[in-house]
């Protein structure tokens, strides 16, 4: 008889996740920053990883506060030695990073993402799922960072 083997993962399991829904609201880039660090550091993440998350996630957050009208939905997942967040809104437009100056006080959230990030990227959701016109906005950032 052949031995059957089961063919390899697409996407490893998670180890852990944690999603975060928020409304609208000042507070809600607070209260991600708050999770997210405190997640990070319980599951024993190095500090300068959940610093770098933690400000990434308020970057993105923000942005979502301030371009959306309705909810904003956070996700924290890890992975084969990859820390992933997304955050989630219902402003349909795809972000891309601003040319800012030294001197300007806003504009700088998704360029500090690309600048920190491993990895970043940005995607629509798909008509048929349950949040058509809503988008996606996540980074990576390599689980051993010291």
């Amino acid at each position: 008889m052949p031995e059957v083997t089961p063919s390899p993962a697409l996407i490893p399991a998670p180890t852990w996740e944690c999603h975060l829904h928020l409304t609208n609201n000042p507070r809600a880039p607070r209260i991600a920053r708050r999770t997210i660090r405190t997640a990070l550091l319980d599951y024993n993440y190095s500090l300068e990883l959940a610093d770098t998350a933690e400000l990434l996630t308020s970057e993105l957050v923000s942005n979502s506060v301030k371009h959306s009208d309705g909810p904003v939905a956070v996700r924290l997942r890890t992975r084969a030695g990859v820390v992933r967040i997304g955050v989630m809104d219902d402003h349909p437009e795809l972000p891309a990073p601003l040319s800012c100056t030294p001197d300007e006080d806003f504009g700088r959230g998704l360029y500090l993402v690309e600048a920190l990030a491993d990895s970043w990227g940005r995607y629509p959701l798909p008509n048929r799922s349950r949040t058509p016109g809503w988008k996606v906005v996540w980074f990576e950032l390599a689980a051993d960072r010291e």
